[in-house]
């Protein structure tokens, strides 16, 4: 086995991983809470909070340039001190088996409550937990290459179906603009930028992993994707405002709904189950990666050799939490569309903004 932090990617798999984690679930889970909060300018939220997260990619990508050998958690040592530090990787620890968690029981979701809805939850929990935990165990360059092909998969899908949608959309439910105000927006905005856009800040577990010939061109990739990612994410909402009207911020899984509509002559019908399978792929790629940096940051944390120790240990405990945290289906989406946001801002984008700041004054003042 390969010693923590001798695996390496190239830009091009920073970039893969980068979208299909940024796209991942966000392309499934985004348009119905964003249209519930935002009304019709919930595609204005999405603008609004892509700018926002090019600008914490700025800070991400300065944190990476002072420190480019060390991962999140090193640098916040560096910044505030080993006990300061310390309560915040714990922090971020617990973020982050939220963060799978949810994940994972957002893939149970889908399926119970679109295509497999006689299945018991915890049957896709796990087989999607161990499947991921596989991945991990090959390493990141094997997920960057393997997930090259899933990646092309949910974008084609995400693609297809605001093609297909078209013939059957109307612009009359994008009407009028600030209908109730600035308020809505500000409440799409807060949820859209905690998920997806703030929590690209997780990425600084990653970019040290990068090949350090071709580090000079990540900044580029990922400002790039994160526009791609913004656009699809608007695509995705516009076309569920377009095709569902006013039931848009009430359907569940709203482009897997949106792909339903889709009719194309006497001979493309059904296509949402095919569909479904390419969107939840994108879950699970999010999974995968998150499931990755939980392992890697507690390797660290642990100062262990191996890094696949703790593996089947942290894969356990998401299993378990994803089985016991929420007994009603409504909790989980309370947790997910308003105290997510709130986790990452706090725990996650708010040291690592703190930590930009006071780097940057240092070296302003001359100290290292």
């Amino acid at each position: 086995m390969k010693a923590l932090g001798k695996q390496t990617i190239s830009v091009g798999q920073l970039a893969i991983l980068y979208v299909s984690y940024m796209v991942g679930s966000s392309s499934v889970y985004i348009p119905n809470p964003a249209i519930h909060f935002a009304g019709n300018m919930a595609w204005f939220a999405i603008i609004v909070s892509t700018l926002m997260g090019m600008l914490l990619l700025s800070l991400v990508l300065y944190l990476f340039r002072s420190y480019p050998d060390d991962i999140y958690t090193v640098y916040l040592n560096r910044v505030y001190g080993r006990w300061i530090a310390g309560v915040f990787a714990v922090l971020f620890v617990l973020m982050l088996f939220l963060m799978f968690s949810y994940i994972i029981l957002g893939i149970g979701n889908f399926f119970t409550n679109t295509m497999m809805v006689e299945t018991p939850k915890y049957v896709f929990h796990a087989l999607t937990i161990i499947v991921a935990a596989y991945a991990v165990h090959a390493g990141i360059e094997v997920m960057g290459r393997m997930f090259f092909l899933l990646m092309a998969s949910m974008i084609a899908a995400i693609v297809i179906i605001v093609v297909l949608s078209i013939p059957i959309a109307r612009t009359e439910p994008l009407l009028p603009l600030f209908a109730e105000g600035f308020k809505p927006v500000l409440h799409g905005i807060y949820f859209s930028y905690g998920f997806p856009f703030g929590e690209l800040f997780l990425f600084s577990v990653i970019l040290p992993f990068v090949r350090k010939e071709s580090r000079k061109h990540a900044g580029k990739w990922m400002y790039a994707m994160t526009a791609l990612s913004g656009l699809l994410l608007l695509a995705v909402t516009v076309i569920t405002l377009m095709t569902l009207g006013p039931l848009a911020g009430d359907r569940k899984f709203s482009l897997y709904a949106v792909s339903r509509l889709i009719e194309v002559g006497q001979f493309l019908v059904g296509i949402e189950a095919v569909v479904g399978i390419a969107l939840i792929a994108g879950s699970f790629m999010k999974a995968t990666v998150v499931l990755f940096i939980l392992n890697s940051v507690m390797s660290r944390f642990f100062k262990l050799d191996d890094d696949k120790l703790l593996l089947p240990v942290i894969s356990l405990i998401a299993f378990l939490l994803s089985v016991t945290m929420f007994p009603t289906e409504s909790e989980f989406n309370f947790a997910v569309d308003v105290v997510w946001p709130f986790i990452v801002m706090t725990i996650g984008t708010g040291p690592l903004i703190l930590a930009a700041l006071i780097t940057f004054a240092k070296r302003r003042s001359g100290r290292r």
